[in-house]
């Protein structure tokens, strides 16, 4: 079934123009806080914006938020499964946002095939470049199988496994990154 049948809303996010007086302490979204399903919202800390910002482009629970524009390594769609921040969370330009979405669809599941599957899927039957940028008609088009909705939430506990693997290996390539600076570090102001 196409995006546009499960989805009540889809619209792209929000251009930050700091333009008003009215001021908002918010994180925003980027692309690279967008990876494999998760949305890394607090990576860097909330921002002074001057906007009045609609309550569309925050971001609300069971959000499926989309790069139009992939990576080389992920099709950067994010999931919100629980949003747990003082600070709103703006979508910015450069996302589809899929909100209200249909009860014969997992929300954690959509997010996975797109991330996993669809969007990849896109560009190719499409025959697109990975610097092509897809609007939302583009996004409204790609289509979702059809499984029933328990096929799909034993689906979702089957990857939560294998995602819990994934985002432990990220933190300890992160911190061996960290581990080689540091001795590297040490080494050079010891050598003085």
């Amino acid at each position: 079934m196409q995006i546009k049948k499960i989805f009540k809303d889809i619209y792209k996010g929000l251009r930050i123009e700091n333009n008003s007086d009215e001021s908002i302490l918010a994180y925003s979204i980027d692309t690279k806080d967008v990876d494999k399903c998760v949305i890394n919202y607090n990576s860097s800390e909330p921002e002074e914006i001057n906007m009045n910002i609609k309550d569309k482009y925050i971001l609300k629970e069971g959000d499926i938020i989309i790069a139009n524009i992939p990576s080389t390594t992920t099709a950067h769609v994010g999931y919100a499964s629980h949003l747990n921040t003082e600070y709103p969370i703006i979508i910015k330009k450069n996302f589809i946002v899929l909100r209200n979405i249909s009860k014969d669809y997992d929300p954690l599941f959509v997010a996975e095939y797109l991330e996993t599957i669809g969007i990849k899927k896109f560009y190719i039957d499409n025959d697109k470049p990975l610097s092509y940028a897809m609007v939302k008609e583009d996004i409204e088009k790609i289509e979702i199988p059809n499984v029933s909705i328990d096929k799909q939430k034993k689906c979702v506990e089957l990857l939560k496994p294998l995602n819990e693997r994934d985002k432990l290996y990220k933190e300890l390539l992160l911190n061996d990154s960290k581990i080689k600076e540091c001795l590297l570090l040490e080494v050079i102001n010891n050598d003085k």
